[in-house]
């Protein structure tokens, strides 16, 4: 059942109506009700709003109050309206949707706390299916296929890489479903099974499954929990090893939160030139820049002869709901958008559309999301530090989520214990080469900061239980991440 959610009146309705009249020989009152849906279906009119009723909606429309009448009777069989005796008609969809269609079971009940993705700004994401819909019709004309991508969402990726520092133009852009994809066609076309891959450790768990799935080596460099990057380390490593790619997450690393500087962006640009190694930089999080801006881009700052492919996504920045990433490279992405077209042919037309609107407003939505996730960061420092006495933050600057070493290596017992009391949260042996990282656990701060607080707690009664109630060590004890 649809809780009524407000009222519209019947000239608000019949504005947003607009001409809703049927040009040829079609009944008005079935034009009528298409309309109607159609408010409900695009977002205009928000599900369980309360709509005049037939004898005043037929007054400001000029029709006669049996169309009106014809029409809700329409809607009412299809599922959009309910009526009750004495109360005004509310507008409904046939089949109500769970909150979150995705957790279902024991799952459903648990606090989330294993994702590190934000909630979709909603204004931007419905303006943007609404620019979809009316851009749609060119499309709609054609197959749908674009193994490349839409042009409009791959102009409005080159614009914000030009912005950036990066001049590329909308050939350079092979669009992907995300990130996660734009890996697994990069690996395709670059890497063959049993070719090593060096990565950061820690590094994101979906690396590691893509590589994992693509029977690729991964080859792991630490980072330093406050330093970083060691490049001295990092060449010896591509010198020994010599591996078929490097790939790195520059901006906002997940799961620490780090940022390579211009410098560092400049020295694994000539690595990547002086051992002829192509370089894959993961900037998912290049946007969400919390206490400094990004530099400029890695492929801007890179020699000549080097290699550099660039992926992005939509997922942190936006929605993961979009669904939508993206290949950036030097020259065409030929043998990539052949890849692509093999796996999965190409994307859906409609979410392109949306987030190439998406990006082109950034401006009106990303300042706020920004200070949101300020605001609920320091909730989570705070929470950590009073439910997590002794644990350490790695100092990052930005993205989605705090890296914490634990007092004892307990992170994945922890993360057990933690599901028992109702909290999904990722250990650090899930960002890790082979395990290790025991001492570390991810905690996004992409909650609801009451919620964020709440599971924070848990996670530090799970770490007791997981530790029996160990004492706390000596906070100089040298940590490694």
């Amino acid at each position: 059942m649809f809780p009524v959610t407000g009222t519209v009146g019947a000239a608000a309705l019949a504005k947003q109506l607009g001409r809703w009249r049927p040009a040829g020989p079609r009944p008005a009152y079935l034009a009528l009700a298409e309309a109607l849906r159609l408010l409900v279906l695009d977002g205009r009119v928000p599900v369980g709003t309360a709509i005049p009723s037939e004898r005043t909606l037929a007054e400001h429309l000029q029709v006669s109050r049996t169309t009106v009448t014809a029409a809700y009777a329409e809607l009412r069989e299809r599922g959009h309206l309910r009526s009750r005796q004495g109360a005004r008609s509310v507008l409904t969809l046939p089949h109500p949707l769970p909150a979150e269609p995705a957790d279902t079971g024991a799952e459903a009940d648990l606090i989330r706390l294993n994702i590190a993705a934000p909630s979709a700004p909603e204004q931007i994401v419905h303006d943007g299916y609404r620019h979809a819909l009316d851009c749609a019709a060119p499309y709609l004309a054609g197959s749908g296929l674009y193994p490349g991508g839409v042009r409009a969402l791959r102009e409005a990726v080159a614009r914000r890489y030009t912005a950036r520092g990066l001049p590329t133009g909308a050939e350079q852009i092979l669009v992907t479903s995300g990130a996660q994809h734009a890996l697994r066609v990069v690996l395709d076309t670059l890497v063959r099974p049993g070719e090593r891959v060096l990565v950061e450790q820690p590094t994101h768990h979906g690396t590691l499954l893509a590589l994992a799935r693509h029977n690729a080596r991964a080859i792991p460099v630490g980072l330093h929990p406050e330093q970083g990057w060691d490049l001295d380390h990092l060449e010896a490593v591509v010198k020994a090893q010599q591996p078929r790619m490097i790939f790195t997450i520059a901006d906002f690393h997940n799961p620490t939160g780090l940022l390579l500087d211009e410098a560092g962006r400049r020295r694994l640009g000539e690595i990547s030139a002086r051992y002829r190694v192509p370089l894959v930089v993961d900037e998912t999080m290049a946007e969400v820049a919390l206490d400094v801006p990004a530099p400029a881009p890695l492929a801007a700052l890179a020699p000549r002869g080097a290699q550099v492919v660039t992926l992005g996504s939509a997922s942190k920045t936006i929605w993961a709901g979009l669904r939508v990433g993206w290949i950036r490279t030097d020259a065409t992405p030929d043998a990539l958008t052949a890849a692509r077209y093999d796996m999965d042919l190409a994307g859906a037309v409609f979410e392109q559309l949306a987030a190439a609107y998406a990006l082109d407003h950034l401006a009106d939505f990303l300042p706020a999301r920004l200070d949101a996730l300020r605001s609920a960061r320091a909730t989570a420092r705070a929470a950590v530090a009073e439910h997590l006495p002794g644990a350490q933050i790695t100092p990052g600057v930005g993205g989605l989520c705090l890296w914490v070493t634990l007092p004892r290596p307990a992170g994945t017992a922890t993360a057990a214990a933690a599901a028992g009391l109702g909290v999904r949260i990722a250990a650090g042996p899930a960002f890790g080469v082979d395990g290790g990282l025991e001492r570390n656990i991810r905690i996004p701060y992409t909650l609801p900061e009451q919620t964020l607080t709440d599971a924070v707690r848990l996670v530090g009664a799970a770490y007791r239980r997981a530790t029996g109630g160990a004492p706390v060590p000596d906070s100089t004890e040298h940590l490694v991440v």
